[in-house]
């Protein structure tokens, strides 16, 4: 059906689509809205939040019919669709050899931010957890892989594939906006303490390469702007637990910068204040994660 309805028409029934969603699912609604609060506090009213909380969700669909079109898609309409700066950071950031970590979230549309990439010469390799429903998990990785993203399933070695891949000076995509666990780094993020994946850090300290922050803006149906960030730069101690620490607060303060910018793009339908440090009551269980790009596999 989407490869026959016009853009206009996509658009419109994605709209929808997020609208009823909120309407029909209200403890999903009631989760975002929640973190919302907890996140703005009092910058945005309550209907404000509301309407935040419904715009996400239909810029999710948006997302989700564009990556639906990819086999219709080819590089002329992504010129059309996603423009792009900043890409001389990644190249300054390749010169030194030693690869690259590159961090986004759920957060606009991450699957065009890749083949964007690929195109403009710099093709990621994708750690992602496998989806539940493997019909669902073949066609995601299809669609990924055939516009130039490679993907790194569940069951490979990931410390060790991600060591060849960054020694061959290659770039890694992680995003990692998501709950770590109790086996993640407690960082800074809209004023509260989260849990945050070590792999990023983990990766700059033990070999050496540049972590960089990347983003997608949407700015309308099939019309985006990635933007990529100079390196995280932090002050290294010798210490390797510091270190990892410093640049995974680097690549949040990142993340939590582009939502404070865009607070519709992101993914709000997760806990991410789940696992709270030390002497902090957890919240109660519950959250989500779609695993489309994630490094809990590496948390080692």
């Amino acid at each position: 059906m989407l490869r026959v309805l016009p853009s206009r028409a996509q658009e419109s029934l994605a709209n929808f689509l997020g609208s009823l969603f909120v309407r029909f699912y209200p403890g999903s609604m009631k989760l975002m809205l929640s973190n919302l609060k907890r996140a703005f506090r009092d910058e945005y009213s309550d209907s404000e939040l509301r309407e935040i909380a419904e715009r996400s969700i239909q810029n999710l669909v948006k997302s989700m019919f564009e990556f639906l079109r990819f086999p219709v898609y080819d590089e002329k309409d992504l010129e059309r669709m996603v423009s792009i700066e900043g890409t001389e950071h990644l190249a300054a950031a390749l010169k030194a050899g030693k690869g690259a970590v590159v961090i986004s979230s759920h957060y606009g549309n991450w699957e065009l931010l890749a083949w964007k990439l690929a195109v403009c010469g710099y093709p990621l390799t994708a750690v992602g957890r496998e989806q539940d429903d493997g019909v669902i998990n073949d066609m995601i990785v299809k669609l990924r892989t055939s516009k130039g993203t490679k993907h790194i399933p569940r069951g490979v070695p990931m410390f060790q594939h991600i060591t060849e891949l960054l020694a061959a000076n290659q770039c890694v995509g992680l995003v990692s906006d998501q709950n770590a666990g109790t086996r993640g780094i407690f960082v800074d993020f809209f004023g509260s303490k989260v849990s945050a994946f070590k792999g990023p850090g983990l990766f700059a300290v033990r070999c050496g390469c540049p972590v960089i922050p990347l983003f997608i803006v949407r700015e309308g149906y099939e019309k985006h702007h990635a933007v990529i960030f100079p390196e995280v730069v932090i002050k290294k101690t010798g210490d390797a637990g510091k270190d990892i620490a410093a640049y995974c607060q680097g690549y949040t303060s990142a993340i939590e910068e582009f939502v404070r910018r865009h607070p519709d793009h992101w993914f709000w339908i997760h806990k991410r204040w789940k696992t709270r440090p030390p002497g902090e009551e957890e919240e109660e269980p519950g959250g989500t994660n779609n695993g489309v790009i994630s490094n809990r596999e590496i948390d080692e």
